[in-house]
């Protein structure tokens, strides 16, 4: 079977495609260099080139752009049996529509499902039926009032947008004052939606899961890293990467079986289809609901590594009925770690160097100017001991920006 894959990182789902054995086509965002050594039949949003920054200024929304150019590839080669997503569609529900249109079987959840797990009423209710702990949560459009609001609320607080993904656009605000200063320079016609949420300080977590009808499968729970500055995370709340599984669940069996019983129970209640994912934060051994991703996690490399498990083939068997037996707790033959590079350096400068390492993944191409702020690459290991992995990581981390401080 050949499929076509569309997201914004396309490489980690192409390479577990490619060890299933499938033929593979690719649409991607950023265009990395190890794409291109997965399979030469790609295209990207951004056409990486010496001399020239990372991005450029776009007239559409990147999933437009994607879809756009998945077409065009679907049109030309008229060999694709299905089709798969990665992520950048979560809250674009009328573009997976526009997929199933194109005539290759969308492995994918219907749109449907995708604007529902955008709805946050909606979810909050099912994930409290479910057993999460629901952290207050209130939409607004009039700033006047979301000010009003926060004046009677417990901080820290956190505002975010509707949408985004990867922590974008998340604020933290230690007190009344600095969210009010702030919101008062806002345009006093702004009518984006903004949500007003209690900070909850504990443990970023996530779980991999395999869905079918009335089937959940728990392939893993994994640690989330955010805002790490040994990544140079550019925010507080910015996605840097894994550790599989999440050792605060391996070291407490209570802990780990309300896990399980809660992310089962929430899957059975959203009858989802394939591999996705849900974002929890554990504090006091409570579950707090973030949200549910209705496709393949960036996690998707890690849990490969550290459950020997191919998330791509129990993905597309999933659509197709076939369901795999699986331990009822996920099985662990080992540790895994990713890590999301980002440039600190304030002025943009050339890439020119990576230390020899087969670890050193989504590679920006040589001479592209990275700006502060830019994604740099990732690195992705498997590990026996989750600080000796972590501790890796970052020394790589240092590596590559050293070696191109230098020049």
């Amino acid at each position: 079977m050949k499929f076509l894959i569309s997201g914004f990182n396309a490489r980690p789902i192409a390479k577990a495609a490619k060890n299933a054995g499938y033929d593979i086509g690719t649409i991607d965002y950023f265009g990395d260099m190890d794409l291109i050594n997965i399979s030469k039949n790609c295209f990207s949003v951004l056409r990486q080139k010496p001399g020239q920054t990372l991005h450029r200024p776009l007239h559409r929304s990147p999933p437009e752009y994607l879809y756009i150019l998945s077409e065009i590839m679907i049109d030309e080669q008229r060999d694709f049996d299905g089709i798969l997503f990665g992520s950048a569609f979560d809250r674009y529900p009328e573009i997976v529509e526009q997929f199933n249109q194109l005539g290759p079987k969308v492995y994918a959840n219907s749109p449907e499902k995708f604007a529902l797990t955008r709805d946050k009423k909606a979810m909050f209710k099912i994930a409290e039926d479910a057993g999460f702990h629901i952290p207050f949560s209130q939409s607004f459009t009039n700033i006047e009032e979301l000010v009003e609001e926060a004046k009677n609320r417990p901080f820290p607080l956190v505002t975010r947008g509707s949408g985004g993904g990867g922590g974008v656009g998340i604020k933290y605000w230690s007190k009344y004052t600095e969210l009010k200063e702030y919101f008062e320079l806002k345009d006093e016609n702004y009518d984006k939606e903004v949500w007003l949420q209690e900070f909850i300080k504990g443990s970023d977590a996530s779980s991999s899961v395999i869905c079918a009808k009335d089937v959940v499968q728990i392939l893993s729970i994994n640690k989330q890293i955010i805002g790490d500055s040994n990544f140079n995370s550019p925010g507080d709340f910015s996605y840097c990467g894994n550790i599989v599984p999440l050792k605060e669940t391996e070291t407490n069996p209570k802990l780990l079986d309300q896990s399980l019983e809660n992310i089962r129970e929430i899957f059975l209640k959203l009858d989802l289809v394939g591999s996705n994912g849900i974002d929890f934060v554990i504090k006091n051994e409570k579950l707090f609901f973030m949200e549910v991703n209705p496709r393949f996690q960036g996690c998707l490399e890690c849990v490969e590594y550290a459950t020997g498990h191919n998330v791509v083939k129990l993905h597309i068997d999933a659509f197709n009925g076939v369901v795999h037996e699986l331990p009822k707790k996920p099985k662990y033959h080992n540790y895994s770690v990713k890590g999301i590079l980002f440039s600190d350096v304030e002025e943009k400068f050339p890439v020119v160097k990576y230390p020899k390492s087969k670890w050193i993944v989504d590679r920006t191409h040589y001479n592209v100017l990275l700006e502060k702020g830019d994604p740099f690459c990732s690195i992705v290991l498997p590990t026996k001991s989750a600080e000796n992995g972590y501790n890796s990581t970052i020394k790589l981390a240092e590596k590559i920006m050293e070696v191109n401080r230098k020049t």
